[in-house]
């Protein structure tokens, strides 16, 4: 079984100009990218062998007005195989 550092490790090395920002907190992988890589990503994240988020547990979204872009998009995914979440974000209009 892959550990977290490494799982993010190797979504940032499979990734690496779709991905914007990446992080570790509360034993959840968190990754930030630009919608235009939405398929891209997520695709990924469901097929490699590695990463497995299979199940979109969430989608949510949250407004920041003093934004210009003011909208973010939030997925929460679970890989059941490693028991992991993933929290996938993006801004839009």
């Amino acid at each position: 079984m892959i550990n977290l550092i490494d799982l993010e490790k190797k979504i940032n090395s499979e990734l690496t100009t779709k991905i914007n920002k990446s992080e570790i907190k509360h034993n959840q992988i968190y990754v930030e990218i630009n919608k235009e890589n939405l398929i891209d990503v997520i695709l990924f994240i469901k097929s490699n062998k590695f990463t497995k988020f299979r199940q979109l547990i969430d989608l949510t979204v949250v407004d920041y007005p003093e934004n210009n872009k003011r909208f973010k998009v939030v997925y929460l995914f679970l890989s059941h195989e490693f028991n992991y979440r993933m929290v996938l974000t993006y801004f839009i209009n």
